[in-house]
């Protein structure tokens, strides 16, 4: 986690995102083991992904965290945090889904209120799956950061281990979720393996990124909300052209069709 004392807003933030994810991911452990998507229909699947991606930043608005208390919004880290992941999980639901759609012949068939032919409700589940996976590799990341001396052996084991972070968050990712029955591949195995590679491109990109934020702590090392923003943006434009660029490498068209497949 980030130094208590040197980046107080970043390290309560931090225990905060963790404790949190804890609480959602059970909840969805239940819902999968109960099967209870099965008659909430489209506005419980809103309702129920809303409420695992609210308490990010209602929470923290209503109740400041230790690390903030006295300091004014603009400096909380948590908000920053938030910031980042909504941008990252629109770009990579309103335009990233439709390479599964293309590439990996996926879709989902519950029924939803959609945009851009990606379900809504996905939008703040996503933001809520980005805020776990980006804290544990901020962890990763900073330990190998503070363990070894800063040379090109620790930029090569560092490129290594947010490869092998990427693939494997992928990976589990699509696992965990089999047990849903209304997200459908072509040819499962493939999304498995391929899938998992072609999501795992978003990390690549994220997990470095994302750690930049506020990492510094204090004053030296505070972004503007502004800088967040255009931050994220820019690494999902990073993200969209090495997925555009694997597309043209495995010789397949791309085609986004708002009224669905």
């Amino acid at each position: 986690l980030a130094d208590a004392k040197k980046n107080p807003s970043k390290h309560h933030a931090e225990v905060f995102i963790l404790r949190y994810s804890a609480v959602w991911i059970l909840s969805v452990g239940v819902v999968i083991a109960l099967a209870t998507y099965e008659w909430w229909g489209r506005w419980g699947y809103m309702i129920y992904c809303v409420s695992c991606a609210a308490p990010y930043v209602w929470y923290p608005l209503a109740f400041p965290l230790k690390g903030d208390v006295g300091s004014p919004r603009s400096d909380w880290y948590i908000l920053k945090a938030n910031l980042w992941i909504a941008v990252f999980s629109f770009i990579g639901n309103y335009w990233y889904t439709h390479y599964f759609y293309g590439v990996l012949k996926a879709d989902y068939t519950f029924d939803a209120h959609r945009l851009n032919d990606v379900p809504i409700a996905l939008y703040f589940m996503t933001h809520a799956y980005f805020m776990f996976y980006h804290v544990l590799t901020n962890c990763a990341l900073r330990r190998v950061r503070s363990a070894f001396r800063a040379d090109s052996r620790r930029f090569v084991f560092e490129c290594v281990l947010v490869g092998a972070m990427a693939y494997t968050t992928a990976f589990m990712e699509s696992l965990t979720i089999c047990g849903f029955p209304y997200y459908r591949f072509e040819d499962r195995d493939m999304a498995y393996v391929l899938g998992s590679a072609f999501y795992g491109i978003y990390f690549l990109v994220s997990f470095p990124m994302f750690l930049k934020v506020d990492e510094a702590g204090g004053k030296r090392g505070a972004m503007t909300h502004a800088t967040v923003f255009w931050e994220s943006m820019g690494s999902g434009m990073v993200v969209m052209c090495l997925l555009d660029f694997v597309r043209l490498w495995l010789g397949m068209d791309f085609v986004m069709k708002a009224g669905g497949h």
